[in-house]
Parts: C-alpha cells; structure tokens; sequence
C-alpha cells in the first residue's frame, strides 16, 4: 500500500474518531425531567422516583439509545404506586436531554374475577381493589388466564376483542366521560352462530336509561359495528312517532319491519310479506342488536357487511 493511501486513511480514521468522540460527549444523555399531562388524583409518584425507576443510561449517545426499555421499566413495575403511571412518548431534546412524557391512567372498568374486584383501565392494567361501581363501568363475564393477579397487572383476557372497545368508543367521538355517562354495565357471554355452530363472544351493553344492546361476534369489525349500533339507535330510538304512536324515521315515514328466521325483527319494506310497523309501547321492550353476515369459508364478508335488528327483551 502505498504512503499516499496510508496517509488518506489514517485521516478518515481520525475523522471517524472525532464524530464519535463528539456523539459520546456532545450527545451523551446528561439529564431527565418528567411532564405530566392529566389532573393527577391517584398517581402519588414524584418526578424523582420516575425518572429513578426508569434507569436511564446517563453518558449514552441519545441518537442511539433505545427508548423502548425505558418505557418498559416504567410500566412494568411491581411497586403499586407505578399501576397509575401511563408513559405517552419519551422525547430527546437536543443535545443532550430527555424529556418523560406521562399521564394519569383512567378508571373504566370494574370487573369481578376469582372473587376480587378489581379497577381497570382502558388497556386491562390492574389498577386497584375496589368493590365501588361509581364513575365506572360494570364489566361481567371477563375472563384472564392469569393465575395470580397483582395491581399493576396488564390482564391477559381470554375475550380479546374487548381490547378494542376504547379506541372503537373514540371512532364515535365519545370521549371517557361521555363513555361512563353512556353505559353503567357491559356483560360478555358467549353464543354459537346458527349456520356454521361456531363459538363467538357478544357484549350485552345497558345504558344509563336501561335500554339494551347487544354486539354480537366482538372480534370482528367491532368499530363499525359501534358505528352502526349508534347509528340505529339514533334512527329507531331518538324518532318521533305518529298520531296512531307507530315509529317515523329522520324522514317522517313509519318504519317496518320483518321477523326473520333468528327470531329478530329487521327493517323492511311495507310491501314485504309480513311486514309490520312497531309503536312507542312495543319499541321499549326491544333491545338492538347489530351482527355481521355468516363468516363461513364459502363467502367472502368484509368488515361493512353488518346488519342491525330488535329483539324482544328477555
């Protein structure tokens, strides 16, 4: 090799040397601040003891430090106080600073396993103990496949499509209070689909004003089954009704509807066979149900193929 090459890379390597002396100084993590963001009543945790359980890495390079295992220690501590504690994002503020960005995790679910009350949040983190259904809702029927259960917990349920009931509940900008004001209860069970005699999981949802509702089949398409559960009640629901007290549509024509072969009344025209009108005294003994098409493996559904109906309250 000649002297001319050897001179040309012992500069490169010089060079290297120096940017990565100036990534590990410059760049190196030399602080971390916490900032809230939610009115904080059940989080007693100080900035000093966040940033203390995150165990952050002083002196590593911020371009190249992962952030996800910070996050991880902070959410998956065993101390109770941290159950409370939602990280949103850390942030790198250049150079050299990180900055924690947490929230205040929300009451939304009471549920009733193995004998313990336990208060949950949107994501099934156990929060606490509590028998007090107030500013919650009743959740029944949940079950996990965790042995033992500690607050701080993240449950592994068993009927997973409950995961998406918040994020479905905010697609229909309703926020958490406006959720809680909604429902007082949600119960899950169980049913076999009358064609393919398939399991599925449903949700019965009782209103603040007692009415029903049931979500059939929750693992599938379940944002716009919600969509379309409130669209209905709005429709059948919310209507007016006429001098004879039979139901009017947002259009001020009557309603019909057929049974069909599930038991269930669905909306038809008044020149289908059998179709029938429903009064204002029929109507609130009804609970809607929003279901999607048979999912069988000789046609195709897509996630907009969902239908709604009324069933008589039992």
């Amino acid at each position: 090799m000649s002297k001319k090459w050897i001179i040309t890379l012992s500069v490169l390597l010089a060079c290297v040397s120096v940017v990565l002396i100036l990534f590990w100084t410059l760049f190196a993590l030399s602080s971390v601040t916490v900032q809230f963001h939610s009115t904080i009543k059940n989080l007693t945790l100080s900035e000093n003891e966040i940033v203390k359980a995150g165990d952050f890495k002083y002196g590593s390079c911020v371009f190249f430090d992962g952030k996800k295992k910070y996050i991880r220690n902070l959410e998956k501590q065993d101390d109770e106080k941290f159950a409370y504690l939602k990280v949103l994002n850390i942030e790198t503020v250049f150079p050299n600073r990180y900055v924690v960005h947490v929230t205040e995790r929300e009451e939304l679910f009471r549920a009733e396993i193995g004998g313990q009350a336990y208060i949950l949040d949107h994501e099934f983190r156990v929060l606490k103990n509590s028998n007090n259904t107030e500013n919650v809702i009743d959740l029944v029927g949940l079950e996990v496949n965790d042995e033992e259960i500690k607050i701080g917990d993240f449950l592994d349920i068993k009927q997973r499509g409950m995961l998406n009931f918040y994020s479905a509940m905010l697609s229909q900008n309703f926020d958490l209070s406006q959720i809680l004001g909604k429902f007082k209860s949600i119960t899950l069970s169980t049913y076999t689909e009358n064609v393919t005699l398939k399991e599925y999981t449903q949700m019965t949802l009782e209103t603040a004003q007692n009415m029903k509702m049931i979500v059939k089949n929750i693992d599938f398409a379940l944002k716009n089954k919600m969509n379309l559960l409130f669209f209905a009640e709005n429709e059948l629901f919310a209507s007016n009704f006429d001098e004879e007290g039979y139901l009017l549509n947002s259009k001020g024509e009557k309603i019909f509807f057929v049974e069909n072969e599930d038991k269930m009344l669905v909306v038809a025209s008044e020149t289908d066979d059998g179709a029938f009108a429903l009064t204002s005294a029929e109507l609130v003994n009804m609970t809607l149900v929003v279901d999607n098409l048979t999912l069988s493996d000789y046609s195709s559904v897509g996630e907009w193929d969902i239908t709604y109906g009324l069933m008589k309250n039992y």
